[in-house]
């Protein structure tokens, strides 16, 4: 065996291979969901059923029809959707002005200083700050209202929107582009609105969707300020079922409703994947 031969071999191995893993490490990944939906679809008398079925002897898709009946799901997710879109729009205005912002006009010391402490900030935990931030939102009478749920949501995204849309900024637009603009008699904002804008489409919607499943997902902040049934998002709502009921005696339905309440995230990321990995990639490599 000559040693273009054996080289050969060895790339056909290394690409085998790194299918293997590949398709491992998505089995471990979509275990969990797989097991939601497979739970979901069984039967009543085999849901805890021991040992545990990986696939039901019939489908059953009645656990779809009562999930409705059995918790106010859309008005959880009516409450979510509001929210989120809401904290996603907020977000990515004041990402997309601070990070081009930063991108362009930080020069100075005081500048770069507050630069640092953003992202400082972002090694700070959540929960640190939530007892001062629930006594500031008490003290303003906004608990259980959303505008206290969307500052909250707000604050938290807001910096790290800012470093992902700053490095779309420095990777993805050249800074000849904006003389070229100025030369032409263009202002600061008219170089930002007209030309900045529309090239960094792709990165305002990646860090969009980061802001808006970040706002889906979350359960803490919510379930603290949250007193009133009417204004839970869905992850409180689904999570105070199972507490009500028991995770045991619930557990199709609530698999069930866990199946509905991915279906908006699912569908965001199925039409706007595209601009999410050409915003990605384009933050990530510069040049």
């Amino acid at each position: 065996m000559n040693a273009k031969t054996k080289k050969k071999i060895q790339k056909v191995w290394k690409v085998i291979w790194h299918y293997i893993s590949l398709f491992l490490i998505s089995c471990f990944v979509l275990l969990p969901y797989y097991w939601m939906i497979v739970t979901a679809v069984k039967p009543t008398e085999e849901v805890m059923q021991s040992p545990a079925t990986l696939l039901p002897s019939r489908l059953s898709f009645t656990n779809f029809t009562k999930v409705w009946s059995s918790i106010p799901l859309a008005t959880y997710m009516k409450n979510s959707m509001v929210v989120s879109l809401t904290a996603t729009v907020v977000s990515v205005i004041f990402a997309t002005l601070c990070g081009y912002s930063i991108s362009r006009y930080i020069r100075k010391r005081a500048q770069r200083v507050s630069f640092v402490i953003m992202l400082v900030s972002q090694l700070i935990p959540g929960i640190v700050t939530m007892i001062s931030l629930y006594f500031i939102m008490f003290n303003m009478k906004l608990t259980n209202t959303y505008v206290g749920l969307v500052i909250a949501y707000v604050v938290w995204a807001v910096p790290f929107c800012t470093l992902m849309i700053k490095s779309y900024f420095d990777a993805a637009i050249p800074v000849a582009i904006e003389e070229s603009a100025r030369i032409d008699g263009c202002s600061n904002f008219g170089i930002f609105w007209r030309v900045c804008l529309p090239i960094s489409v792709p990165g305002i919607i990646s860090t969009g969707i980061f802001a808006f499943i970040t706002a889906w997902n979350e359960y803490m902040w919510a379930s603290i300020i949250l007193s009133k049934d009417k204004l839970k998002p869905v992850s409180v709502g689904i999570y105070d079922f199972i507490g009500q009921y028991s995770a045991n005696t619930k557990m199709a339905i609530t698999m069930t409703a866990g199946i509905i309440i991915t279906i908006p995230a699912i569908i965001i990321f199925a039409f706007l994947q595209k601009y999410l990995i050409s915003g990605l990639s384009a933050g990530a490599v510069k040049g």
